[in-house]
């Protein structure tokens, strides 16, 4: 009895490893230690076998490989460079002043015309019968003048010998004066009918280009239509707009150097024929029109320009890569390489104030800031900070670009 209790007796709880038996137990932490020993030994062996590490660009004890050019003075041509579009010196729209049908014409569309050179002449056969009517008019109306003044001249003299009455003589001068201003209008009528005629027929005002003429002979016109277009291209002109601070360098009469789109590799040499005294509220820029002379008629209206004006004489100036110059809120600073306290090259960083040269995009001016013989950092900039160790790859001269 006392058997069978002892082994119905609870035994006490334990975890599955507890259960297990001792040489599983003892294998299992065995296999783990080995495993983590054998581990470590790896990795010493890799260790001892690698090859020798090779300094890295931002390696503390060799510095950071940069590029770097040295500051020196250059030569900065003063001058802004505008587009434009190349327009006639005068243009002129001809209208018909009188109407009928149009039995001649002097020129074609796009005609070189000269001027005074007929383009058209309209029926001038009514306006020939009013001036006819207008003369015989006038003719008349001379003769009933001087009649009225022979009159004119009789009563004064019977009046001053008391045989005619006072209104005898008013009604002599008030003739006298009616047929006065008979004759004056009959001239007037005169002149208009002549002047109806001369419009009958069109005259260029000026040597020029037919842009358009769309008129044929037999046609009938009616006054006030349009009929031709006139365009003087002996000299061109161009309209460009500049900055208020490059504007007060130029002056009328200045040299221009004109580049044309359509025909490359040529030049063309004009002047500044006027400048705005205020500037266009849509730009806000200041209108400068250039004149170009053009005998042979090369530069035709429409053709794309590019005006050059020479604003001022070459001046030297500091200029640098735009690479070079960081800008942080506004603000623009440049990392030197200086020597530092332990023989190393070190960035030191410097604030600058800077400014864009005309048609120079990839360097700027420097005006303050900098001093000559200074070198400047150009690469990894954002990998920079102050006394940062460099090791100088390549060095140059800040220069200006090579222009043609």
């Amino acid at each position: 009895m006392s058997e069978a209790a002892s082994t119905d007796s609870p035994k006490p709880q334990l975890g599955e490893d507890a259960e297990r038996p001792l040489w599983q137990r003892i294998g299992l932490r065995r296999g783990l230690w080995i495993g983590a020993g054998l581990a470590v030994l790896a990795g010493f062996v890799l260790r001892a076998t690698a090859p020798a590490p090779q300094p890295q660009a931002g390696d503390p004890d060799v510095g950071l490989s940069v590029q770097t050019v040295l500051v020196e003075p250059a030569r900065v041509d003063h001058q802004v460079e505008v587009a434009g579009l190349v327009e006639a010196r005068r243009r002129v729209e001809l209208f018909a002043e009188e109407g009928g049908r149009v039995i001649e014409v002097g020129a074609e569309e796009l005609d070189q015309v000269e001027a005074e050179g007929l383009l058209l002449r309209i029926d001038p056969l009514a306006a020939e019968v009013r001036v006819a009517r207008s003369e015989a008019a006038l003719a008349r109306a001379e003769s009933e003048l001087e009649l009225a003044g022979a009159n004119l001249g009789r009563r004064r003299n019977l009046a001053k010998s008391r045989v005619s009455s006072e209104s005898d003589l008013d009604e002599a001068t008030s003739a006298q004066r009616v047929a006065l201003a008979t004759q004056r209008a009959a001239e007037a009528d005169l002149r208009e009918a002549r002047d109806a005629l001369a419009k009958r027929t069109l005259m260029a005002p000026f040597a020029g280009v037919l842009r358009s003429f769309p008129v044929e002979v037999g046609e009938y016109v009616s006054p006030g239509q349009r009929v031709a277009e006139l365009l003087d291209v002996s000299h061109v002109r161009m309209e460009i707009g500049l900055r208020d601070r490059d504007v007060v360098a130029v002056r009328p009469g200045a040299p221009a150097r004109v580049e044309i789109q359509a025909l490359p590799g040529e030049t063309f040499t004009g002047s500044v024929l006027r400048v705005a005294a205020a500037s266009d509220p849509q730009t806000k820029k200041f209108p400068v029109q250039i004149e170009v002379a053009n005998p042979e008629g090369r530069l035709l209206p429409g053709m794309v320009a590019r005006v050059r004006l020479d604003l001022g004489e070459a001046r030297l100036a500091t200029l640098i890569p735009r690479e070079a110059v960081l800008d942080e809120f506004g603000l623009a600073f440049v990392y030197l390489a200086e020597p530092g306290a332990d023989e190393h090259t070190v960035a030191r960083r410097r604030r600058v104030r800077v400014r864009d040269v005309p048609f120079q995009p990839t360097v700027l001016e420097v005006e303050a800031g900098l001093d000559r013989g200074d070198r400047i950092v150009t690469t990894q900039l954002r990998q920079l900070r102050e006394g940062a160790r460099l090791a100088v790859r390549e060095s140059g001269v800040a220069r200006a670009e090579e222009r043609p």
